[in-house]
């Protein structure tokens, strides 16, 4: 049995981490670990098994909030985008080669094709190497209900899938080119650096005036970043950073964020084949340097 404040100390971080993967939102995942923590206060020293039951309490009110997340994400001005989150620095490259894809930014992205008790699924499988035996106590369902639905899921998900294998110098140096590039308005620069099929999705909630709907292709990438470059970007100072296991930098205006661009380089690390912008002001508020 452990009481109220050694529960939190030792399974917070964890639960946030399952809440926030479910449902692609800080915020979302704080309220939910944050109200469970509440609720279960006054019961906690009488349950046996901690951990499980707090897993389980959590992702189904994950559940929860993604089904009503669908219907707002129905009537989201633009593309939503999962709200990006700083894990390690530049200077330890080893970190990075040992984060999940199942964990990554651009794995996310594919998450939100899914039906919750799908990515509920994926995220309890993939992300924290949960068996079937368990998933299917944590979800109350059978285990070969658990096993069916997975193998479902997977379908819809991007099966060519492959991370690329590079070194972080290498990586810091590619995505350097990108930003000066795109700030100085080099064009030719930024065709070398993307594929022929770059896709470039932006989310701006409503707020900032953006693209709103995604843009396939590299000359349509390239035609647009040249557009709010000149505008917007070309006077912005900015820092490179990790988020989710992938290149990014947020951009600076007088010292405070202003938007986030996350880069994901094709199999071979030589180009890079999607770039998303988070301009939306709730999602980037608060990203110290």
């Amino acid at each position: 049995m452990v009481d109220l404040q050694t529960a939190y100390s030792a399974y917070y971080p964890y639960l946030h981490s399952v809440a926030y993967h479910m449902l692609g939102s800080v915020s979302e995942a704080e309220d939910v670990v944050q109200d469970l923590f509440l609720d279960v206060h006054d019961t906690l020293d009488t349950i046996e098994h901690v951990k499980m039951y707090l897993t389980r309490a959590t992702t189904n009110r994950c559940l929860n909030v993604l089904q009503s997340a669908r219907k707002r994400r129905e009537v989201y001005p633009g593309v939503w985008l999962p709200e990006p989150v700083s894990d390690v620095g530049w200077q330890q490259p080893h970190q990075i080669a040992e984060q999940r894809e199942s964990l990554s930014y651009a794995f996310m992205l594919l998450l939100e094709q899914l039906k919750p008790m799908e990515r509920a699924i994926i995220v309890l499988r993939e992300g924290y190497d949960y068996p079937y035996t368990e998933i299917a106590q944590l979800l109350d369902k059978s285990e070969a209900n658990c096993r069916k639905i997975y193998s479902l899921a997977k379908k819809k998900l991007d099966p060519n899938r492959v991370r690329p294998t590079i070194e972080q110098g290498q990586m810091a140096a590619l995505v350097e080119q990108f930003v000066n590039a795109f700030q100085s308005g080099d064009s030719p620069t930024l065709i070398r650096l993307l594929t022929d099929t770059s896709v470039l999705i932006s989310d701006g909630g409503g707020k900032v005036n953006t693209a709103i709907n995604p843009l396939y292709g590299r000359d349509r990438v390239v035609a647009f970043l040249m557009g709010i470059s000149a505008k917007r970007y070309a006077h912005l100072t900015y820092q490179m950073a990790v988020h989710n296991g992938q290149p990014g930098v947020v951009f600076y205006e007088n010292g405070t964020p202003a938007s986030l661009m996350m880069l994901e380089m094709d199999a071979q690390g030589r180009e890079f084949r999607g770039l998303y912008f988070v301009v939306n002001p709730d999602k980037v508020r608060g990203r110290g340097r």
